[in-house]
């Protein structure tokens, strides 16, 4: 069977379908919706597949305390990378919404606590979608930075320390090594001040200014 193509109504309908079931998300764009807490985004991206037929349902985070251009995926979690075609969203997306909201690593609605935050990226660390993700342990210290817990940032940096310690050296060879990235990491942890400028700056640069925001708990 030759699967039909998702036209621009195709994408608009199936987002505000999905949308209806996570309506604590805004629209950021036609197939990604995100709402933001405190220093991070969380998200579900309609992922459309190379040939523009199905998408893979796929729930992300993204660091608002490191400046980028474009919203990334970190954390980012499938359902088995199970893709959705137009011909079959009506009987499926149902469905993958309600196994997503299941195994969501951060709620996607309501103020959420630091510890919660935390523990969504331990539990990432223990299952990741590919390894030698150093961006992970990144967020948790940076994000317990940006709420000036000064705890939660040195057990991220023990966690980070220990978890990374044995990886391959091409992992690090670029930052010189784990010594050199947990050093910067520590100097940028230091000024929790800095990282919210940042955070809303970002906000500003990647207009999600006006998606739904909640509050981080610390």
């Amino acid at each position: 069977m030759t699967l039909s193509k998702l036209t621009t109504a195709d994408k608009k309908r199936i987002t505000q379908d999905w949308n209806e079931l996570f309506p604590s998300l805004g629209v950021y764009k036609p197939m990604h919706l995100i709402n933001r807490i405190g220093p991070i985004l969380v998200g579900i991206l309609l992922e459309v597949k190379s040939w523009n037929n199905s998408y893979i349902p796929t729930f992300h985070v993204h660091n608002l305390v490191r400046p980028f251009p474009v919203i990334t995926l970190g954390l980012a979690s499938t359902l088995n990378r199970q893709s959705v075609s137009l011909e079959f969203h009506e009987k499926k997306y149902r469905e993958l919404a309600k196994i997503m909201s299941k195994n969501l690593l951060i709620p996607l609605e309501g103020d959420v606590e630091l510890d919660k935050v935390l523990s969504g990226f331990k539990k990432y660390i223990e299952n990741p979608t590919f390894p030698f993700q150093i961006e992970v342990y990144e967020y948790m210290i940076l994000v317990s930075a940006w709420c000036g817990n000064t705890v939660e940032v040195q057990k991220a940096i023990d966690l980070a320390k220990k978890e990374t310690y044995n990886w391959p050296e091409h992992v690090f060879a670029r930052i010189g090594g784990v010594e050199s990235w947990l050093n910067k990491l520590k100097e940028e942890a230091s000024d929790s001040e800095k990282l919210k400028k940042i955070c809303e700056n970002q906000v500003i640069e990647l207009k999600v200014d006006k998606l739904p925001s909640r509050n981080i708990l610390y």
